[in-house]
């Protein structure tokens, strides 16, 4: 049987195939130029056959291929199919209409068959999406559109000079706000069997600790837990416990979002009494949680220190809470740049 071998291949050819087996960017390439460069080392077509998996009468073709066309010979050819059903304008029509209702894929679906005139269904409509570069997750609650940015700004040069104050020890800073924890989730979505929706017993009220904490930069937070309703009284009662731990000599700012509890009278008129104990509370500009660090806290409390076991019961999730922030400084630890 003659044995066929592809021409003796210049350095030039050799390189350019190397390249292809190498780098190319379809699997088919780089297998059919290794291949020639096989065939090119003289390994006969069988040999290359057994080397690389393939038909005799696929490596025969591949080599005939490179000998007539060069490393074109090699590229898959383009072939036809079906054209796609919706055109790039179709594609913006689908767009426009998911920035307008997010969250109402069947309304997307009516609206884009009226503008399309075509009948799609919920399977193609998410099918086109993804490609799009779509995914259908949970939103985020977002209060960004309702900051003021002059504010926002003017109260981060703020907290950045008593940042410096704070390393220079002129005052201690400290960052208030609430957190509850529970049991019970308000996320609505669960994982269940296909065609068994879970359902879930509907609680009129649920056990909730209710944490009330002072972050500093500097060292361990103090805080203040209950199981009542956080009101204006409660939150005094925290800084009452704050401002009693503190040492007399110490002047420390305390700073406190815009909640209808820190804005009332009662809280306010505290506020000029702990002025004489040095202790002076600002508030953030309006909806900018970005600014309170102690959001960092809560944050690595409920996602990522809390273990599963917490929610077992409601005495673990208070011990374990409790444990947590009585640890932090020790065995839990956040690094502010």
């Amino acid at each position: 049987m003659k044995l066929h071998f592809v021409e003796t291949l210049s350095d030039t050819d050799l390189q350019i195939l190397m390249d292809a087996y190498q780098h190319g960017e379809k699997s088919a390439l780089r297998r059919r130029a290794h291949a020639i460069v096989l065939s090119h080392k003289r390994h006969t077509i069988d040999q290359i056959s057994g080397i690389l998996g393939a038909t005799r009468e696929s490596v025969a073709i591949w080599l005939s291929a490179w000998e007539v066309h060069g490393l074109e010979g090699l590229k898959d050819k383009s072939r036809a199919g079906r054209p796609p059903i919706y055109d790039k304008a179709a594609h913006k029509q689908l767009k426009t209409l998911v920035e307008a209702y997010p969250h109402q894929i069947k309304t997307i679906q009516v609206h884009f068959q009226k503008e399309t005139g075509k009948k799609a269904s919920l399977s193609t409509i998410k099918r086109l999406l993804k490609k799009s570069g779509y995914s259908f997750k949970r939103a985020r609650r977002s209060l960004k559109d309702q900051c003021d940015e002059t504010d926002f700004r003017n109260t981060q040069g703020l907290l950045s000079a008593l940042q410096g104050w704070e390393e220079a020890d002129e005052a201690e800073l400290y960052y208030f706000d609430e957190l509850g924890f529970s049991q019970t989730s308000a996320v609505l979505y669960a994982w269940s069997p296909v065609g068994q929706p879970r359902e879930m017993t509907a609680f009129s009220r649920s056990h909730r600790l209710n944490v009330l904490g002072f972050l500093s930069r500097q060292g361990k937070p103090v805080y203040h837990a209950t199981t009542e309703k956080v009101t204006t009284e409660v939150v005094v009662d925290a800084f009452v416990q704050f401002v009693a731990q503190k040492s007399p000599d110490a002047f420390a700012i305390v700073v406190i979002d815009n909640a209808s509890i820190h804005r009332s009278a009662f809280f306010k008129r505290k506020c000029l009494e702990w002025l004489n104990q040095r202790v002076h509370v600002i508030y953030l500009s309006t909806y900018s949680p970005e600014l309170n660090l102690i959001e960092i806290l809560w944050c690595k409390v409920k996602c990522e220190w809390l273990p599963v076991t917490a929610y077992e019961s409601f005495g673990a999730l208070d011990r374990r809470v409790k444990q947590i922030l009585s640890g932090y400084g020790k065995e839990y630890r956040i690094t502010f740049e």
